[in-house]
C-alpha cells in the first residue's frame, strides 16, 4: 500500500477517523472499487479533506503527469506578460500614428 500526498510524495502514516455512516460508505465505495463499478473512490467532506482510493494497476508511475499545475501557472504567467506587453506596443504605435 502507498499512502501519498497531493504531490505524490509517500507518506509514512496518515489516520483517518469516520463515524459509522462514514465506515459504511467507505467500504461500499472500496467494494465497488474492487469489483471494477468505479476506477477509484472519492471520499470527502463537505469543505474539508479528501481520500481518493484507486487500484496499483490505475496509478501513474508519475504523479506531475496528472498535476499540470507545477507548468500551467508559469505558462499562463508568461502568455499574459506577452499579451500586456504587445498591448501596450500596439498602444505606443497608434498613438504614434495620431
Amino acid at each position: 500500500m502507498r499512502i501519498e500526498n497531493r504531490k505524490g510524495e509517500s507518506l509514512s502514516e496518515a489516520t483517518v477517523t469516520v463515524d459509522d455512516n462514514e465506515l459504511v460508505d467507505l467500504l461500499q465505495g472500496l467494494a465497488d472499487v474492487i469489483e471494477d463499478k468505479r476506477e477509484h473512490l472519492h471520499f470527502s467532506q463537505a469543505g474539508g479533506a479528501e481520500l481518493v482510493v484507486r487500484r496499483s494497476t490505475e496509478a501513474d508511475a508519475d504523479p506531475l503527469q496528472h498535476q499540470m499545475d507545477w507548468w500551467v501557472g508559469p505558462a499562463v504567467l508568461a502568455l499574459v506578460l506577452f499579451v500586456i506587453l504587445g498591448a501596450a506596443t500596439f498602444v505606443r504605435w497608434a498613438v504614434g500614428l495620431l
